[in-house]
């Protein structure tokens, strides 16, 4: 028999199951949305009968419910690209319909007023928005990242395709989706190989459900069935730790459900896990039914986690208080519900500055530790870690972390990665940088498998406050930009702070606080970090204000929780303060803690507690005192360059001052040459200058190297300090007079000079040597 060769009109779309080819996950009841443009359909027409399962079957539609409205109105209907016409033979390839080449039949001018806006954007741009219009969906900003090459930026691309009507953009969410009305025409102009590549895309995207997402869009009525099968899908994506995408899966199966009640509940669980993965935006849309005096606990607990991560933690702590009292009436019904409630709680009362042991007793009175879901289980395992470094230091809380694993095999890969985060953050605070490393590169590795942009966020920022105390300052500071444009208030604001950190220390101003970045509630964290950054400026301005910085109100919460054992090395700054303003007892308490949480920590922590030891007993105590304390500092000494060069360098500054007091020229200058080579290579300007007045001070001579002049600014320095100017010299050297003048101005940044005189008299010490 002749094989029929009518050509498909619309796509195919299979039935779920676990053997489908277009499934990519292989897993049972998952479908993939499987096209094949040009492709004719052959067999028996009993044959093609059955492979029509999108053929709209004759079924009662179940009454709608009071007060439910159908969502047919609001879904976007699976458009796919359309297959040749009937005149084409099929053994030929289809005509090109993407932008740049008409297809045959269409006049000029209506290719035109369709692909005219297309056709103007760069070919990224065209990726995204053909990918998008596939999809159908909302996608946050960083997964557009994948359609673009690596030295192009998405934001620039998906500007021009907002500026061009053809996708929607709120830069607030950091959502993007394809504009409703040019959908149809985008998809229409795509390709064969275009629509391929957009549905393997969109089907990365869905982890494999396309075909559930495509019928859930283009439901016109309640379908019961459709969503229990949504609800299913999204349970084993978010035990496999997919918490985007299963909150997609469970909002759909909300507006398809026919029973209010079933509805509601599965519009919970999605809010459950889009806080979950740290997406605020569904989270806010159903916020105001949560907080509702009527509404059940567990939704005005939600409510109380969403204020926490975006900043309000009074009323977040003040929801979630509510909540665990009201749930624990409950019973043992609502046992999950109280152990997330407890959880939540506890975070919030530790971000408002409770002391971690009041927290514990707590804590343990309302979820006591036992058998429960993967991902609270992960989470009440990370919140004892931090608790317990809030106590005891770091070096015991990673000890914690390590004697319950909790992260086999089998565990989920988002539970891996919040672990993995956590480690890494305990380390940095620990002060190796290396080890943090280590547990950066576990966390985005347990996070590309389910996508999950919280957890590489968080990794990305915790490494970026690694690489600032590791000093390079500039990797630091394009890690935090690239954060910065987080739709998550949290990451924003520790990226601004980050950047913050970074002008600090290279004596630059620092950025002023955005107005989402205003703390409302009393974030003892934020309160630590902005005055840390403040000490930082004040170092680098000479200290003017130090005294006023460790007195003032509005700091008193940020001073006590750097002094605590939780921060051994950022406590460094603030006992530095102490010393240089003269607040003797403060200093004493602070050096003497820093001692006591060195143990269990990298070598240079307890170099930092002795060269801060003698560092005071410079100020007023004895020298042969203070000699012992540099000397034991030097032995303790171990790594610290490497691991925190900017510390070393200071501490080197300081005990070449020391020894330049007591007479000892020459160790002063190889300490004042050290210090001056490590400030130098991070961009420590203020730092530098320090170090070039110690040297002009002592009149010894220094090799230029050392102060990294080039062999080009070397024969600068050379022909100007002999009396020659910008003309002469540049006769000599066969340049201009302007490259001349440019050198000289790098000279004298780089060797702390202001001008020819003072450049001559340092060029005569180097010859007299």
């Amino acid at each position: 028999m002749r094989a029929d060769t009518t050509p498909v009109t619309r796509p195919v779309l299979a039935e779920p199951r676990g053997d489908d080819p277009g499934d990519p996950t292989g897993s049972p009841g998952t479908a993939a949305l499987r096209t094949f443009p040009g492709r004719p359909r052959t067999g028996t027409p009993a044959a093609r009968a059955d492979q029509a399962v999108d053929r709209p079957v004759e079924s009662a539609v179940p009454p709608r419910p009071e007060g439910r409205r159908a969502p047919g109105a609001e879904s976007r209907a699976a458009t796919l690209a359309p297959h040749p016409p009937a005149d084409r033979d099929p053994r030929k390839r289809p005509a090109r319909t993407s932008p740049g080449r008409r297809p045959a039949g269409r006049p000029p001018g209506a290719q035109d007023d369709e692909d005219g806006p297309l056709l103007s954007l760069p070919a990224s741009g065209r990726r995204i928005v053909q990918c998008l219009a596939v999809l159908g969906e909302e996608v946050p900003l960083q997964r557009l990242r994948s359609l673009t090459r690596r030295d192009e930026d998405p934001v620039g691309a998906v500007e021009a395709a907002v500026a061009a009507e053809l996708l929607s953009w709120d830069p607030g969410e950091g959502r993007v989706e394809a504009a409703e009305a040019t959908r149809e025409s985008v998809i229409a102009a795509m390709s064969a190989s275009e629509t391929r590549a957009a549905h393997r895309w969109a089907a990365r995207w869905t982890g494999g459900v396309t075909s559930l997402l495509h019928r859930a869009a283009a439901a016109t009525g309640f379908d019961e069935d459709l969503a229990r099968r949504l609800e299913s899908e999204a349970r084993r994506l978010g035990f496999l730790g997919r918490s985007q995408q299963a909150a997609e899966l469970l909002r759909r199966a909300a507006a398809v459900s026919a029973d209010a009640e079933l509805a509601a509940h599965r519009e919970a669980a999605s809010v459950e896990f889009a806080l979950r993965a740290h997406d605020l935006a569904p989270a806010r849309r159903a916020a105001p039914a949560m907080r509702q005096d009527g509404a059940p606990a567990a939704h005005r607990a939600m409510a109380g986690r969403l204020a926490v991560l975006e900043g309000r933690i009074g009323e977040g702590a003040r929801l979630l208080g509510e909540a665990c009292r009201e749930l624990r009436l409950a019973g043992g019904g609502a046992r999950d519900e109280l152990g997330a409630a407890a959880l939540w709680s506890a975070k919030a009362q530790w971000l408002a500055g409770s002391p971690a042991t009041e927290i514990r007793q707590q804590l343990a009175e309302l979820d006591p530790p036992g058998s429960r879901d993967p991902y609270w289980a992960g989470e009440r395992r990370r919140l004892d870690a931090v608790l317990t470094s809030s106590v005891h230091g770091p070096a015991r809380g990673l000890g914690e972390l390590a004697a319950r694993p909790g992260a086999g095999f089998l565990t989920p890969a988002d539970v891996r990665g919040r672990a993995a985060v956590t480690e890494a953050w305990l380390h940095l605070e620990a002060g190796d940088p290396d080890r943090c490393e280590t547990a950066v590169r576990a966390a985005l590795a347990a996070a590309a498998p389910v996508e999950d942009d919280h957890i590489a966020t968080a990794a990305q920022t915790v490494r970026g406050h690694a690489l600032w105390l590791n000093g390079s300052w500039t990797l630091a500071e394009a890690t935090a930009r690239g954060i910065a444009a987080s739709s998550a208030p949290l990451w924003r604001s520790r990226a601004r702070a980050l950047l913050s950190l970074v002008a600090a220390a290279r004596g630059e101003r620092v950025p002023e606080a955005a107005a989402d970045d205003e703390d409302p509630g009393p974030c003892v964290f934020g309160a630590g970090e902005r005055l840390f950054t403040a000490l930082v400026a004040a170092e680098a301005a000479g200290r003017p204000d130090v005294p006023a910085l460790l007195t003032a109100p509005e700091h008193r919460p940020g001073l006590e929780f750097l002094s605590g054992p939780l921060l051994p090395w950022r406590k460094v700054e603030v006992a530095r303060a102490a010393v240089e303003a003269g607040h003797t007892a403060l200093a004493t308490a602070l050096i003497a803690s820093l001692r006591a949480d060195a143990t269990g920590l990298p070598s240079w922590v307890g170099a930092c507690a002795l060269w801060l030891e003698a560092r005071a007993s410079a100020r007023g105590g004895s020298r042969d005192v203070t000699a012992r304390l540099y000397a034991g500092a030097d032995e303790a000494a171990d790594g610290f360059e490497a691991t925190a060069p900017w510390y070393y360098a200071r501490y080197q500054a300081d005990h070449a001052e020391f020894r330049a007091a007591v007479g000892d020229r020459r160790a002063a200058v190889d300490r004042f040459r050290a210090a001056w080579a490590v400030a130098l290579r991070i961009g420590a300007q203020p730092l530098r200058k320090r170090c070039a007045t110690g040297l002009r001070a002592l009149r010894l001579p220094q090799p230029a190297g050392a102060f990294g002049l080039t062999a080009r600014e070397t024969e600068v320095a050379r022909l100007v300090s002999t009396g020659l100017t910008n003309r002469e010299a540049a006769a000599r050297l066969f340049v201009t007079p302007a490259s001349v003048a440019f050198h000289l101005g790098n000279i004298y940044g780089k060797l702390g000079v202001r001008t020819r005189y003072e450049l001559r008299r340092w060029w005569a010490e180097q010859q007299t040597a």
